[in-house]
């Protein structure tokens, strides 16, 4: 995803409004792209090279790509967990996580859950540290 995208983006995005206000904008935005690679040109100075999700969703339009987060029974949910972005990419390859199914959209092949942790043969804590 890359600038250039940006009108096929925003022909794509939902003509609602995002956030209800500026303040829950940026808290959304301060949680969730701080650390993308999408959003990395901008930290650098380059403003004009940052996500183009950004952009839709600060003209007042919600992009495909932002998918409800988790809500309480009552429709509640915290500022940094309002949306799930499936473009949402870690700078640092150690935080690599896989990319959310978004309502609708089909898996090519099912996920596996995590293993269970491995009991250590040995008795005692599995730790190593010296």
């Amino acid at each position: 995803m890359t600038p250039e995208d940006y009108d096929t983006l925003e022909v794509e995005a939902v003509d609602v409004p995002t956030f209800s206000n500026a303040d829950e904008g940026y808290a959304w935005i301060d949680a969730n792209c701080a650390t993308c690679v999408h959003e990395q040109p901008t930290r650098e100075g380059r403003d004009g090279d940052g996500c183009p999700l950004i952009l839709i969703a600060l003209i007042g339009k919600r992009p495909r790509q932002w998918a409800d987060g988790p809500r309480t029974p009552e429709g509640l949910y915290a500022r940094a967990t309002q949306y799930v972005c499936s473009e949402q990419r870690s700078e640092r390859a150690d935080e690599l996580r896989p990319v959310p199914v978004m309502a609708g959209q089909e898996e090519l092949l099912p996920r596996e859950p995590a293993a269970p942790p491995r009991p250590n043969p040995g008795g005692g804590s599995s730790c190593r540290c010296s």
